[in-house]
């Protein structure tokens, strides 16, 4: 009775650690490809590489920006005009921390 108890505890023991050694990484669970596999969203995706950018202290352009890197100055302007127009337009500013103490146009 008392080598099958130990037998048993031991095997219990053995395991309830393998479970422990299967790990995964910080960089592994914040990538891209692993958050949209376990079923993330686009916007979920650039909060959390936008997140990483700003801790290490690096410039996050999401991917919808990316593509207006390279227009001409006039569009780019006709752009923030409409969105300072309408309001419903996404200026891709969230999770942007620049805070300035003073007010200036670009509060309104």
């Amino acid at each position: 009775m008392n080598k099958t108890c130990f037998l048993l505890t031991a095997l219990v023991i053995a395991f309830s650690t393998t479970a422990a050694l299967a790990e995964i990484s910080v960089q592994e669970v914040t990538s891209p490809e692993y958050l949209y596999n376990h079923g993330h969203s686009t916007l979920t995706v650039d909060m959390v590489q936008k997140s990483k950018a700003g801790a290490n202290g690096e410039k996050y352009i999401p991917a919808t920006q990316e593509e207006h890197q390279n227009e001409p100055k006039l569009v780019k302007w006709v752009r923030k005009f409409f969105i300072y127009m309408d309001p419903a337009l996404d200026n891709d500013s969230f999770m942007q921390h620049d805070i300035k103490s003073s007010p200036s146009y670009e509060d309104l």
